[in-house]
This record gives structure tokens, C-alpha cells and sequence, in this order.
């Protein structure tokens, strides 16, 4: 049996009591694992116990540094990394244990699912992780998010973890996701390793922010990615994606309900992915400005 460490970042989110009770109901060996929250949380609502701690942080971190502080302390042979407004199934650590016990197997993303009760928050998850719902079959992916990462401890401390220069929830999984793949590591996608993603993105301005940041610091518009994963010149340059955000973002809408036909049935939430795509490209047109 795998010994794991659970790392959350957490900036006062309202859900992390949630998500670190969901953990300790998890059907596995409680023995076999520990869950580390690092941040802030003004609510008082991280509760400590045999397996949860908290190390509360003086300052707020960004998720790359509030993920690799957790890392630093573990003591589990695979890092697992959720976020604050995930809910993981009890068989979550169990399906990834499965996984890990091929000694070939390094990085494993699992599966997501999410309410349809508010559009918006709908459309937000279907538009950021269409390529990770739970009902899809597993197999291999470039990419791989962090809100359902796991990684042997080993592999992610030889790689220095995750890229602290990403100051928000965007782009850092990305970045170290697709560097572990470039050094030969398969990015294995396991579907019965769940978690239930509810983000606090209730309105269309929060759909609008969250794609603008995502574009802001995706890797198709970082140079240093620009040969594998850019996007074709002159799309890639900051007035490329400007010009072209109507057809970009209709064409990524379409491809979407075209690869995965047993997402058609959203169809209705097209309007939605649409604008975020365009705030997708306006955010990439304002890419940072970074040195190798």
C-alpha cells in the first residue's frame, strides 16, 4: 500500500472544511496518509487531527508556493495535489493507489465532475477541463491539471516542483505537467480518481476573469513552449490572437462538443465557453513578459 501526501493551497476559501473532512473519509488506510493545508483561513475552518495539518502562512502565497511548501514537508512517497473547492470521492486515493502500483506509472491526473445547478459555474468547469470529466476513458494527456495531480515525491522534488513565478491559479500545473512530459513521462488520465469541482464562479464576470487569466499564462503563447505547444504564427504573436479572437474562439467552442461527443448534450453552454475563449485570447494578448 502507497503512502501519499495531500497538499491544498488555501486562501480563505469557504469550502476547505469540506474538502479536508472529504479526505478523512476517504476508504484507505489512514495510516497510509496525511493531508497538509498551507495558507490562510480566516474562518477558522481547517480542522487538525490525526491525519490533517495546517501550516498557516503569514503572508498569502500563490499556489505554486503554497504547493511546493507542502511538498517540502512531506513524508508520503506520492504527492497528491487537490484544491480548497474540491470535494474528492471516498475511493479517490484508492483508485490512484491502483495506478501506482505499475512501478512505470509517475504522474497520474484524475477525473473531475461538477453540478449543473448554476450555468455559469457549468460552463466554466466544461470550458477549463472538458479533456478530464469523469466520464470520459482513461488514457494519455499533454496536459494535466492540478487539481487532481498526483506525482511520485521523488520525480517532483528532481524537477524543483512547481514554477513559483505564476502568481495565480493559472498555468503553473501546465507548465510543470508538460516540462515532466518533455523529460519522457507519460501524463496518465484515471477517471475513477474523482473529485467534485465547485469553484465560487457563479456569474459571468467570474467565467470572463477566470478565462482571462488562463490565457495570461497558458503555454501556448509562453516562448518557451512555443515549438510543442504555441499556437501557429502569426495566431501566436499579441495582435495574432487579438485579430483573431472571434475565430479562435469559435473554432475551440466547436472542438470542444466535436471531439467529445457525449458533450453535445450541453450544447446550450456554447454561448458561454464562447466568451470565455475570448477573454482567453484577450488575456493571452497580455501575456507576461518572462526570461528563461
Amino acid at each position: 500500500m502507497f503512502s501519499f501526501t495531500v497538499i491544498i493551497p488555501n486562501l480563505h476559501t469557504p469550502s476547505i472544511g469540506e474538502t479536508v473532512q472529504a479526505l478523512e473519509q476517504q476508504d484507505y488506510d489512514r495510516a497510509q496518509f496525511e493531508v497538509i493545508v498551507v495558507g490562510m483561513d480566516k474562518y477558522g475552518l481547517v480542522r487538525e487531527s490525526d491525519v490533517a495539518r495546517f501550516d498557516r502562512s503569514e503572508r498569502p502565497l500563490s499556489p505554486a508556493q503554497a504547493r511546493n511548501r507542502g511538498a517540502g514537508q512531506a513524508r508520503g512517497e506520492v504527492l497528491v495535489f487537490t484544491d480548497a473547492d474540491c470535494l474528492p470521492r471516498p475511493d479517490w486515493l484508492a483508485a490512484l493507489a491502483e495506478r501506482f502500483g505499475d512501478p512505470a506509472v509517475t504522474v497520474v491526473g484524475g477525473g473531475v465532475a461538477f453540478d449543473r445547478q448554476n450555468y455559469w459555474m457549468f460552463a466554466d468547469n466544461l470550458s477549463m477541463f472538458y479533456d478530464y470529466l469523469a466520464e470520459h476513458p482513461p488514457g494519455e494527456r499533454r496536459q494535466l491539471p492540478s487539481l487532481n495531480l498526483a506525482i511520485r515525491r521523488e520525480l517532483f522534488e528532481a524537477v524543483g516542483g512547481f514554477d513559483e513565478r505564476y502568481p495565480r491559479p493559472s498555468g503553473e500545473d501546465a507548465d510543470l505537467t508538460i516540462r515532466l512530459r518533455k523529460l519522457g513521462h507519460c501524463l496518465r488520465f484515471e477517471p475513477r480518481a474523482v473529485v467534485i469541482h465547485h469553484p465560487p464562479r457563479n456569474r459571468p464576470v467570474d467565467l470572463l476573469r477566470h478565462g482571462y487569466y488562463q490565457g495570461k499564462y497558458s503555454t501556448k503563447v509562453d516562448p518557451r513552449y512555443s515549438d510543442e505547444e504555441g499556437l501557429p504564427w502569426p495566431l501566436g504573436t499579441r495582435w495574432g490572437v487579438v485579430l483573431s479572437a472571434p475565430l479562435l474562439g469559435a473554432a475551440v467552442t466547436l472542438q470542444i462538443f466535436r471531439r467529445y461527443q457525449n458533450l453535445r448534450k450541453y450544447w446550450y453552454t456554447s454561448p458561454a465557453i464562447y466568451l470565455a475563449k475570448l477573454a482567453w485570447c484577450l488575456g493571452a494578448a497580455n501575456r507576461p513578459n518572462w526570461n528563461d
